[in-house]
C-alpha cells in the first residue's frame, strides 16, 4: 500500500537534534513531518556546562534534571601517560554544572515533547529524495506502508551518515577516522544522583573512558585511530572526525552529527545536536525555508564551530601524549 502526503518541512531522523528542530518549528506553526527510523540509542552521554545555556533556551532543563533521565556530573578526570591525573571540575566552568544523560530516556522526553507541539511522526526510513519545481519528494519505506512525502523543506538529522545531505551534493570531509567500541556495561545496584565523574585513560591503541548513569549503570568505551576486532555484536561505532562541504542549500538543511560529528574527547556531540537544531529551526523560520542566503550562513556556523572544535581537540590529544 502506498501513501502520499505532504508537509511544509520533512525531518529525517529523531534523535535530539531531528526531534528538537520539529518542536520549534511546530511550535512556529509550521506543518513537520519527522521519518523516524526503528532503531535508537541506549547509551549514556555527557552535557558539559557550556550546554546549560542552550537548555535553557530550548527549555529542557526541567527534563535533564530529571533524576531518571540524567546524574550530575562534577567533571571529568583525565589520567595521562605519566598517570598524573588532571581535574577538569565543572564547578570552575562558566555554567557551573554537568550531566550524564541517560539517551534512550532523554530521547523520549524529547519525542513527548515534539508530538505535543503538533509534529506528525512517520515511522520509517527514507530511502529516496528528488527535487521537484515546488520543494522535494521523499520515498518512506514506513512500517505499516510505504509513504511518498511532498515537502518544500528537508532537514537530514541521520546522523553521521548525512544519507539526505550526500545526496543532495553535499561531500563529507573526513578529519581523522575513529572507531569506539564499548568494554563493558554493568547494570547498578539502585538509581543514583550522587555526582560522578567521567574517567577518561590512556589506552595503547587510543583512548577510554567511563561513566555512570541516573539508574546506577556503567559504561566503558575505547576510542581507537584502527578498528578492532570485538567479540561484541554491535560492540563497534563510528566516532571518526568529521563535517560536511556544506550544512545546507537551497531548501535543505543538515543538523547534529549529520552536519558536524565530532570525536567523543570533546565531549560535544549531544551539545551540538541541541544548539545546531536551535540555529536551523531560527534559519527556518526567519526566512520562512532555506534560503540560499540561511544556508550560506549557516554551513558557514557549522564550518567555524567544527574549527574550533578541532583546535581543542589538537591541544587536548598534545597533553595526552606529552605527558
Amino acid at each position: 500500500m502506498q501513501v502520499a502526503c505532504e508537509t511544509a518541512v520533512a525531518i529525517a531522523g529523531a534523535g535530539p537534534a531531528g526531534l528538537t528542530v520539529a518542536r520549534l518549528l511546530a511550535r512556529a506553526g509550521m506543518t513537520v513531518a519527522v521519518i523516524s527510523p526503528p532503531m535508537g540509542t541506549n547509551r549514556l552521554e555527557m552535557l558539559a556546562p557550556s550546554s546549560m545555556g542552550i537548555l535553557v533556551a530550548l527549555e529542557l532543563t526541567e527534563i535533564v534534571r530529571d533524576p531518571e533521565v540524567s546524574r550530575p556530573c562534577a567533571g571529568i578526570r583525565r589520567r595521562w601517560v605519566s598517570r598524573s591525573i588532571d581535574y577538569d571540575d565543572f564547578l570552575r566552568r562558566p555554567g557551573g554544572e554537568g550531566f550524564i544523560v541517560d539517551r534512550r530516556l532523554f530521547d523520549r522526553r524529547l519525542r513527548e515533547l515534539c508530538v505535543s507541539a503538533g509534529a506528525r511522526m512517520i515511522a520509517g526510513r527514507v530511502t529516496a529524495v528528488r527535487r521537484t519545481r515546488t520543494g522535494f519528494v521523499l520515498e518512506i519505506a514506513g512500517e505499516e506502508s510505504d509513504v511518498t512525502l511532498a515537502t518544500e523543506n528537508v532537514v537530514d538529522a541521520t546522523g553521521r551518515s548525512s544519507a539526505l545531505a550526500r545526496r543532495l551534493g553535499a561531500t563529507r570531509r573526513l578529519f581523522e577516522r575513529l572507531v569506539a567500541e564499548r568494554c563493558g556495561t554493568e547494570a547498578g545496584r539502585e538509581p543514583s544522583q550522587e555526582p560522578v565523574w567521567l574517567d577518561v585513560d590512556v589506552v595503547e591503541t587510543g583512548w577510554k573512558y567511563a561513566v555512570a548513569g541516573p539508574d546506577g549503570r556503567s559504561e566503558s568505551w575505547a576510542v581507537h585511530r584502527q578498528a578492532r576486532r570485538s567479540g561484541n555484536s554491535g560492540a563497534l561505532v563510528n566516532a571518526s572526525s568529521v563535517t560536511l562541504s556544506h550544512a545546507a542549500g537551497a531548501g535543505w538543511i543538515a543538523v547534529g552529527d549529520a552536519a558536524a560529528a565530532f570525536d567523543p574527547i570533546t565531549s560535544q556531540g549531544l551539545a551540538n545536536a541541541l544548539s545546531s537544531a536551535l540555529v536551523a529551526a531560527g534559519a527556518i523560520v526567519s526566512a520562512g525555508g532555506v534560503s540560499d542566503a540561511s544556508a550560506a550562513n549557516y554551513s558557514d556556523i557549522i564550518s567555524n564551530t567544527f574549527s574550533y572544535s578541532e583546535v581543542g581537540r589538537a591541544a587536548v590529544y598534545c597533553d595526552m601524549r606529552a605527558l
